[in-house]
């Protein structure tokens, strides 16, 4: 999601399997529910109690698994319902190299495709890829997004408002030659649940009825989606040096998990009003992130240059972007 850097495809390469946990399958870059591995070294969208009367059960319960949870060395944020909405994980493994390679090869064709803004749908006539991976066989379309970049922070929050992105304010408190690069907006595709099932069903058929059809020796099907919504918004920073020195995200979302490595010791934060998650990593750089109940929105930062700032600065950052 070329030359052009892709930061939901970072995220889709950084994401992990969590199937206890995500309601909104990642498959494609176009996601709700943000699943991610922050430290790993390289550079979408669906959504998929029972009540006791024994007030003294559901306490106990809690607290043992909540207990059970921390004993594992990760921690995990609540909203008012007592739902986790942030937490952190283990390290997942990785892709079948196989499959990985396919993909890989796909996805660099399909936005061969594409122009700036342009979103696409495809499917890929390969039984190794949607039957036989072992991973995940649930996902026959996939898509892909050739983002445009706005390098002044006032287009990006026109293009923000216009989509009705999540919001990312301008942020303030950074440290001495940091400043905004540029951002991005990423459209919201067709669902998998409520009213919008039909669509995404009716895109799978149009899709896979082209492939079965079709005469030739051609795997690759693609056909380009209008979209007007978007669900993502990313903001990097510069440092003069690199130009995505420092990632915001926002996405609207119901959870977030994020990858503890095994040296790494994540720590609850006061950001204003708002419980957040800080991460660090001696040769990684840090990463804070936090949920915004008011507006179902999960936000991260995440630095990319080891040393860039510390931690009180990061949160600073944070808190920057949080209203009063």
């Amino acid at each position: 999601m070329g030359a052009i850097l892709d930061p939901i495809e970072e995220l889709k390469q950084h994401s992990v399997t969590d199937d206890h946990f995500r309601e909104i399958d990642i498959t494609s870059r176009l996601q709700q529910n943000m699943e991610i591995n922050p430290y790993k070294n390289t550079s979408g969208h669906r959504s998929f109690t029972r009540k006791t009367v024994m007030s003294i059960v559901i306490p106990c319960l809690l607290l043992a698994s909540f207990t059970a949870y921390a004993a594992s060395g990760h921690i995990q944020i609540l909203n008012n319902k007592g739902e986790v909405v942030v937490k952190t994980i283990d390290p997942p493994g990785s892709l079948p190299a196989k499959l990985s390679g396919l993909l890989e090869e796909y996805r660099v064709r399909v936005m061969s495709k594409l122009q700036q803004g342009e979103l696409a749908a495809y499917y890929i006539k390969d039984d190794y890829i949607n039957e036989g991976n072992g991973y995940d066989t649930l996902n026959p379309v996939k898509f892909e997004y050739r983002p445009t970049d706005y390098h002044s922070y006032e287009a990006f929050q026109k293009e923000q408002a216009r989509t009705s992105a999540p919001p990312i304010k301008k942020p303030g408190s950074l440290p001495d030659g940091v400043k905004f690069a540029y951002g991005q907006v990423f459209p919201l595709g067709p669902q998998l649940y409520g009213e919008e099932r039909a669509q995404y069903d009716a895109l799978k058929q149009r899709l896979m009825h082209q492939a079965q059809s079709s005469t030739s020796q051609e795997k690759l099907f693609v056909e380009k989606l209008a979209w007007s919504k978007a669900s993502n918004s990313v903001v990097y920073l510069s440092d003069g040096k690199s130009s995505t020195a420092i990632t915001i995200t926002a996405g609207y979302g119901k959870k977030a998990s994020f990858t503890k490595l095994p040296d790494t010791s994540p720590e609850k934060v006061q950001l204003k009003h708002m419980e957040g998650i800080y991460l660090q990593h001696e040769a990684n750089g840090d990463l804070v992130s936090w949920y915004d109940p008011n507006r179902s929105i999960v936000y991260a930062i995440m630095v990319n240059v080891k040393g860039l700032v510390n931690k009180d600065e990061l949160l600073k950052m944070a808190e920057s972007l949080i209203d009063e």
